[in-house]
């Protein structure tokens, strides 16, 4: 059993990115992160490796807000598949981090036929 220890925990955003990268991941209907390229304004889809480049990571009003820059399965019905990937990666940050109280956002960048 875990039992609490003194102390503070203090957790960087690219640990938290990561966190959040990997739960989306697993999400049904997600294909992978993606970064917009500002010159030619298209969706990229990002290696594993580089997860996190799609992830906005800031404090927003005390609270920890998690921008996620996704492309998803083309055919998946987007709301759904939205609504799961906030509510996995707030389990995941609170399971993982103990981030209690998080904001997070997705952005469907692109759909991609799997």
């Amino acid at each position: 059993m875990a039992q609490k220890v003194p102390g503070s925990l203090r957790v960087s955003n690219d640990v938290i990115a990561d966190l959040a990268g990997y739960a989306a991941l697993e999400c049904y209907g997600v294909v992978g992160m993606a970064v917009t390229d500002e010159e030619q304004g298209v969706a990229r889809l990002l290696p594993i490796y580089r997860l996190s480049k799609g992830i906005e990571v800031s404090l927003e009003d005390g609270l920890v807000a998690v921008d996620l820059h996704v492309i998803l399965e083309q055919g998946v019905n987007m709301s759904s598949v939205a609504q799961n990937l906030v509510s996995t990666v707030k389990f995941i940050l609170n399971q993982i981090a103990e981030i209690s109280e998080s904001e997070v956002r997705v952005h469907v960048e692109g759909l991609r036929k799997n």
